[in-house]
């Protein structure tokens, strides 16, 4: 059995097929046959099976692919590891983190570690935070920042959290609204409204529905956004009522409002998984991010 062999099946596997995997690969589907063929009169087992144009792995192909992965994972890690030693003169680094953080606090970092380790690739992911949790887990992000990163849905070992800073939300509504005018507004009347937020996997959603909760109520809910820059839109045409961080640039067209002990105050925090070594890109950029001096809410 040779490496080779356990990376071209687990390139078929996932590819679902000989000839994707060839173009993938850039080798021909006839050479990959003949490769896992061999591999299978050397095991004396079936690696895979045709299933119309795909083929499906068999038990003992599944087992071969996750060897496959374990080692293409480690062979990634030790070429991070050289990176290092090279004082970080390739590789990337990938974040995952919100629209909202992406704009109020990451620039000055980003702009930092591109000055300093102008080499290494950055990759930004913007999504919601129990998914990019996920996604740190799968190997697919280096470090998340996101609000309330100790607000999980589960118990999860494998991570760690870092708070950075404190962010502060208001209620936003269009100028246009029924109550763009009003000087207070009881949460109750508020709930009546239709609410513009984000996805139920989001952090910052669970404190709004926390809050909400607290005092007996249930929001309308009439739609679920990813992107801040889209709820605002939706805001500025009195599509409804949402939170809206106090660091936002203002908005002539929304009007935000505090409305007394019902305030929503979330944690910005790191994320990244408990290992034995951390890359050093990684704590260059955690450590950069530490350094930034967030002002205090208006």
């Amino acid at each position: 059995m040779e490496l080779r062999q356990l990376q071209l099946l687990l390139t078929v596997i996932e590819s679902k097929g000989y000839a994707p995997a060839g173009k993938l690969l850039n080798v021909s589907h006839s050479a990959i046959h003949r490769q896992i063929r061999m591999l299978e009169q050397e095991l004396d087992c079936r690696l895979l099976a045709r299933s119309g144009r795909t083929v499906k792995a068999t038990e003992p192909a599944r087992l071969l692919a996750d060897l496959a992965l374990k080692i293409r994972h480690e062979i990634a890690e030790a070429q991070r590891r050289v990176s290092d030693l090279n004082d970080l003169r390739q590789g990337r680094l990938r974040i995952g983190t919100s629209s909202s953080i992406l704009v109020s606090f990451l620039p000055p970092v980003l702009q930092c570690f591109s000055k300093r380790f102008p080499a290494v690739g950055l990759h930004l992911i913007t999504g919601v935070a129990d998914d990019l949790i996920d996604d740190l887990l799968a190997g697919k992000l280096d470090v998340a920042i996101i609000f309330n990163p100790s607000d999980l849905p589960r118990p999860i070992p494998e991570v760690e959290c870092d708070v950075l800073y404190h962010e502060a939300f208001d209620w936003a509504v269009g100028k246009g609204h029924s109550l763009a005018e009003r000087d207070e507004v009881a949460l109750a009347e508020l709930a009546a409204y239709p609410l513009i937020t984000l996805p139920p996997r989001s952090h910052l959603r669970r404190a709004c529905d926390r809050l909400f909760a607290a005092r007996g109520l249930v929001p309308t809910v009439i739609t679920e956004l990813e992107n801040e820059e889209a709820i605002d839109k939706l805001i500025e045409i009195n599509m409804g009522f949402a939170l809206r961080s106090r660091r936002r640039p203002a908005n002539a067209m929304i009007r935000c409002f505090r409305i007394q002990n019902r305030t929503i105050q979330c944690e910005v925090g790191i994320v990244l998984q408990k290992r034995n070594y951390v890359p050093r890109a990684v704590t260059e950029f955690i450590r950069m991010c530490r350094e930034i001096k967030m002002p205090s809410h208006a």
